[in-house]
C-alpha cells in the first residue's frame, strides 16, 4: 500500500482509498493546525517566526501532501480501470480554470456559475473514486501496472536425476535393495 502513496503505481480498492484519504486529511490538518498554533503565539508579540516564514514552511511541508493526493487518485483510477493520466490532467485543468476565472472575468454571475460547476465536478469526481467498484479485467498496458522485474533468488534449480528401472514391482526401503 505504501507503493501507491508515493509512486504512481499500484491499485487501491474503495475501502483502502477511504482509509488513505481519512488518514492523510488528519495528518494534513494536524500540520496546518500546528503551524497556525505556532503562528498564533508569534502574531501577539515580535518574538519567534513571522507569518510569512511560517506560511512558506507550511507550503513546503504540504507539497508531499499534494503528491500523495495525486498518487492515491491515480491508484484508485487505475483500479477502476481508467487511464489516470487523462483523468488527473482533466481534474487539474478544471481546478486551474476555477482559480483563473475570477482573475480573467470581471465580477458577475459567470464567476459564480463557474465556481459552482467546478465544486459540483470535484464532488462528483470524489464520489466516483469512492463508490465505483474495482475492475479486475484491466488491460495489460504500461499505463496501468507495468510488469515487475523479477529478481533472481540465488537458488539454482537442478533437474531431477533419471531413476534407474527397478524390478517390475514396487520397491521399499533402501532403493529397492
Amino acid at each position: 500500500m505504501l507503493e501507491s502513496l508515493f509512486t504512481f503505481r499500484g491499485r487501491l480498492r474503495r475501502l483502502q482509498y477511504l482509509a488513505v484519504c481519512v488518514a492523510t486529511t488528519l495528518v494534513i490538518g494536524g500540520i496546518i493546525g500546528g503551524g497556525l498554533w505556532i503562528m498564533k503565539s508569534s502574531l501577539g508579540g515580535r518574538q519567534g517566526m513571522g507569518a510569512g516564514a511560517m506560511f512558506l514552511i507550511l507550503g513546503i511541508m504540504l507539497l508531499p501532501a499534494f503528491w500523495i493526493s495525486f498518487s492515491t487518485q491515480a491508484a484508485r483510477v487505475r483500479d477502476i480501470g481508467w487511464d489516470p493520466r487523462i483523468l488527473i490532467t482533466a481534474s487539474i485543468a478544471i481546478n486551474a480554470i476555477a482559480y483563473l476565472a475570477p482573475l480573467l472575468i470581471p465580477d458577475g454571475t459567470t464567476v459564480d456559475i463557474i465556481s459552482k460547476l467546478v465544486k459540483a465536478t470535484n464532488f462528483g469526481y470524489g464520489l466516483t473514486l469512492l463508490l465505483l467498484p474495482s475492475n479486475y479485467h484491466v488491460p495489460d498496458s504500461p499505463s496501468f501496472d507495468p510488469p515487475r522485474v523479477s529478481k533472481p533468488s540465488g537458488r539454482v534449480e537442478i533437474p531431477a536425476a533419471p531413476r534407474p528401472q527397478g524390478r517390475g514391482g514396487a520397491t521399499f526401503g533402501r532403493r529397492g535393495l
